[in-house]
């Protein structure tokens, strides 16, 4: 099969790219190697109000294009974060943001790329990509463009000899039933070493998860969530699951010969709490305008690399730098404490929305 595009990964940077590069005649090829898009949910599910992404994000553009969401996706909105110390106590900072149902939500991603002229193929992996073509389970495709949009553990950039996330943290996340109170709350310390806990509000349970940095694990990770869920009283849940998130910042190159990386696969996430799901759909939107430009009307396909780095680099990199300041301090629950009680609700609301915190002391 020869094809215009070939995007690996029907994510929600996948997906985005392939909406924004297909039409106009051009074939472009979505593969995913899952039965069912959405699912199984590796993620906190949550979504910044566009607002607060224009905040974060101040180069951005036509936010509202991108990410109003249909509120049949919406589990619940939220209007704060609590931020929650070893010794228990709490930072409240305005926040506002949604809880996604994400099975559905890329599920309605992938048929906005198929609507604007995509091909989705489900049940599909890819194999390994040698001289731009690329062995799937549904036999070679060979494309004048391939996406990476894989995920951390990226198949794609080892392929194309680009550079995968270096830190990839595991993270446990389950569907949690009970009632909650209708905030965000991330949980620091010992209980998620290295990273944090979190529980994140629905119409009806929650989505609960823990994140840690490998290294300081001491105990399986099984071991560790069951310790978080019994601390937060949780004690009924369904559909747990273990995921990567890169937390080491972009990827130096994301573009190499015909090949580029987008969403999680290039480390476009913010380092310091793991978000990823708006900014996997800003980059998708840049790299299939880009793509589209390319085919068309031979724009460098680099131009791509530029382009993303030019809105979404700084606030990265300040994610990043904030992430490494507390990677200082998460080794010990005392050190953390202090931390936290020395940046205060300001600082820690800073570092929320990827600002050095270090403006406010």
């Amino acid at each position: 099969m020869e094809v215009d595009v070939l995007i690996v990964g029907a994510g929600p940077a996948g997906s985005t790219t392939a909406k924004y590069c297909a039409g106009k005649g051009l074939d472009v090829v979505l593969i995913d190697r899952r039965r069912e898009i959405g699912y199984p949910v590796q993620c906190g599910e949550f979504l910044p109000a566009i607002k607060e992404m224009y905040s974060m994000f101040p180069e951005t553009i036509e936010l509202e294009e991108l990410l109003t969401v249909d509120d049949s996706l919406i589990e619940s909105v939220t209007h704060s974060i609590d931020l929650i110390s070893p010794k228990g106590r709490e930072y409240r900072c305005p926040f506002e943001g949604m809880t996604l149902n994400r099975r559905a939500f890329d599920k309605h991603l992938a048929r906005l790329a198929v609507e604007a002229g995509a091909r989705l193929e489900t049940n599909t992996s890819m194999k390994s990509i040698k001289n731009g073509v690329a062995s799937t389970t549904i036999g070679d495709i060979k494309a004048r463009v391939i996406v990476g949009a894989d995920g951390p553990n990226s198949r794609t950039a080892r392929d194309s000899g680009l550079q995968r996330p270096t830190a990839r943290y595991p993270a446990i996340a389950c569907q949690a039933q009970g009632d909650f109170e209708p905030v965000v709350k991330m949980y620091f310390g010992s209980l998620a070493p290295g990273g944090y806990g979190w529980i994140i509000p629905k119409a009806e349970g929650a989505n609960v998860g823990v994140g840690f940095m490998p290294e300081l694990l001491k105990d399986r990770p099984t071991e560790l969530f069951e310790r978080f869920a019994a601390k937060i009283g949780v004690s009924s849940y369904t559909d747990l699951t273990m995921g990567f998130v890169p937390q080491s910042g972009p990827v130096k190159q994301t573009v190499k010969d015909s090949t580029l990386l987008v969403g999680d696969a290039a480390g476009q996430v913010m380092a310091s709490n793991g978000g990823g799901i708006p900014i996997a759909m800003i980059a998708g939107r840049i790299a299939g305008r880009t793509i589209k430009e390319h085919i068309q009307d031979r724009v460098p396909l680099e131009a791509y690399d530029r382009r993303w780095r030019a809105v979404l680099g700084r606030p990265l990199a300040n994610s990043l730098w904030t992430k490494r300041l507390g990677d200082l301090f998460f080794p010990s629950d005392r050190r953390t404490e202090f931390a936290m009680r020395a940046l205060g609700r300001r600082g820690l609301a800073r570092a929320i929305r990827c600002t050095k915190v270090f403006y406010v002391l």
